[in-house]
């Protein structure tokens, strides 16, 4: 009975050991080799306990496997900087590398300010020799301000004040925005880095350089545009290009007789005139209209013949009367021979050329028919007794 008993509690022990591996298939299959080993006779209960003595053995490495397990898990944790550690190294190596190309631009940057800043000192220096030396220098107009405008010359700001801006009255200043002007330094602010200048004073040294080089290239006997800017009784005055004037004297405007100035030409005609004299190096100038036009004189020199009857029309009938052979070409006749009264202007009498003046322009004109009748009536006078009463 004790033996029975033994044989079945051994057993019931090994079943416990057998439990616990259940992840470990090699100690379960040594547990089921220990079973038939149990069945046996006495001599093998020492093999059977044996187990029961290698059950902290059979637990040692089950308390090791975690530890087996902690270096697994920690190992992803190790690899983990192992992988950064290039993603690291890649930023690095990619800062490194652009350092020649910064440091170049860098230097080209500081090179373009140092130049920028030589041309501004330059621009600075060439506005203070202006103010000095008189120089024209040129400024862009940006906008209006009050009592003048604002105009940027070279990178710096000037004021050109609206008394110097030299518009016409009524002018508004903003016609000169946005536009490029000369301009002449009349102050310099060192501090501010600010000037005052003047398009007035530029725009009149200007005209005075273009009317001496006009003026040193007029030649007597030339033609020339002109444009007629005022009128007077003795002539018209005629502006020649760059502000120099000429007179053409009423006996130059046209090769008739001009009672007015105003009858031939209007102020604002563009004509040509050609130059008489220059006298006082340009500050009198004298011109023809006349000289400029085709002589009537030589293109009509079929009817300036003495002792010619000819057609012609009147023009006027003031003190004597005065008719038009052709144009260009008029004559006179005096108020002996005929009573201008008696004749309309426009109408067309028969004339005879008495004499031609061919210096002065002038023709002097007779009515062949008073001519006539001043014969008959000269032979049919009453003897002058009867006249007297005496016969």
């Amino acid at each position: 009975m004790n033996d029975e008993h033994q044989v079945n509690e051994q057993p019931d022990v090994q079943e416990a050991p057998a439990e616990q591996p259940q992840a470990q298939e090699p100690q379960a299959q040594d547990a089921q080799a220990q079973q038939p080993e149990a069945l046996a006779p006495e001599p093998q209960e020492s093999q059977a306990q044996e187990p029961q003595a290698q059950e902290p053995q059979a637990q040692e490495p089950q308390a090791q496997e975690p530890q087996a397990q902690e270096p697994q898990a920690q190992e992803p944790q190790a690899q983990e900087p192992q992988a950064q550690e290039p993603q690291a190294q890649e930023p690095q190596a990619q800062a490194e590398e652009p350092q020649p190309d910064s440091a170049a631009k860098a230097e080209a940057a500081k090179a373009a300010s140092d130049e920028r800043r030589k041309a501004a000192q330059a621009n600075w220096q060439r506005l203070v020799d202006a103010k000095g030396n008189g120089e024209t220098v040129e400024g862009v107009v940006k906008t209006p301000v009050k009592g003048g405008l604002l105009v940027d010359i070279s990178g710096y700001r000037g004021f050109l004040p609206a008394s110097q801006t030299g518009v016409t009255k009524g002018t508004p200043l903003e016609t000169l925005v946005k536009t490029t002007v000369p301009l002449k330094v009349l102050d310099v602010d060192e501090a501010r880095k600010r000037v005052v200048v003047s398009h007035r004073r530029a725009v009149q040294e200007q005209r005075r350089g273009e009317r001496q080089d006009l003026i040193r290239s007029l030649k007597v006997g030339e033609e020339r545009e002109s444009t007629v800017v005022r009128l007077t009784d003795f002539g018209a005055f005629v502006d020649l290009g760059s502000g120099v004037d000429a007179l053409v004297p009423v006996s130059e405007l046209a090769f008739e007789r001009v009672e007015k100035p105003s009858d031939v030409v209007h102020v604002g005609e563009k004509m040509k005139v050609r130059i008489l004299r220059v006298e006082q190096n340009g500050k009198k100038i004298a011109a023809s209209r006349k000289g400029a036009l085709s002589d009537p004189w030589r293109e009509h020199a079929e009817v300036l013949k003495q002792g010619k009857t000819i057609e012609g029309k009147v023009i006027a009938k003031d003190r004597r009367l005065d008719v038009e052979l052709a144009p260009g070409v008029t004559g006179s006749i005096s108020d002996r021979e005929v009573n201008p009264e008696d004749y309309e202007i426009g109408e067309t009498i028969e004339v005879t050329v008495r004499s031609i003046d061919f210096r002065n322009r002038r023709l002097r004109l007779g009515n062949p028919h008073a001519a006539a009748a001043a014969a008959r009536s000269s032979t049919s006078f009453a003897p002058l007794g009867a006249e007297l009463g005496l016969k």
